[in-house]
């Protein structure tokens, strides 16, 4: 559990490394792990039912994510709160993009150096980063907004964690349902 661990936090921290590439392999030294005051922490992550699951939910709300926070409620209301979005997607994407503008050019354009509403609705958390990652797979906007906010301050961080948090999901999601669900809310 200790690799894998490691594996998903340099997933998420760095820019070099694919948890998926590399399918969750990434040298971890047994001598190190067993002088780890916090090694016990690893083996009741280990005993989890789901405990990639469980670091994933909370790697993304907290990229500092430790094994310690296993033994912390918000940890456990973090994970449970992601179980619930990533099983009731379909009707989570439908109730966030009806917070959206009517028309969806206008969600994701960006105007005179401002965020898109789109983005603001997501920093603002109304919307969701699955919601948000599963627009930008329908409509391509990220490499836009890429191209248009490459020096804003906010954007190029948000992109890497959306872009990172991804693959996680993406794969399990009925895309066909979710695009009929858009289409009828911005016909």
């Amino acid at each position: 559990m200790y690799q894998k661990y490691l594996a998903l936090r340099t997933h998420f921290k760095s820019d070099s490394y694919d948890y998926f590439r590399y399918h969750g392999k990434l040298k971890a030294n047994r001598d190190k792990f067993e002088t780890r005051k916090d090694k016990f922490h690893f083996y009741k992550l280990s005993k989890m039912k789901h405990p990639v699951d469980f670091m994933v939910a909370n790697m993304m709300v907290n990229p500092n994510f430790w094994s310690g926070d296993v033994n912390d409620e918000q940890s456990h209301a973090t994970y449970n709160d992601w179980v619930k979005r990533r099983d009731s997607l379909s009707y989570i994407v439908s109730k966030e993009v009806e917070r959206m503008d009517d028309t969806y050019d206008t969600n994701v354009l960006v105007k005179e150096s401002q965020h898109p509403r789109l983005l603001v609705l997501y920093i603002r958390k109304i919307i969701s980063a699955e919601t948000i990652i599963i627009l930008d797979k329908l409509t391509k906007f990220f490499p836009y907004w890429n191209r248009v906010m490459a020096d804003d301050i906010i954007w190029p961080d948000e992109y890497k964690k959306l872009k990172k948090y991804a693959p996680f999901f993406i794969n399990s999601v009925d895309l066909v349902r979710i695009k009929s669900i858009i289409k009828t809310r911005f016909e």
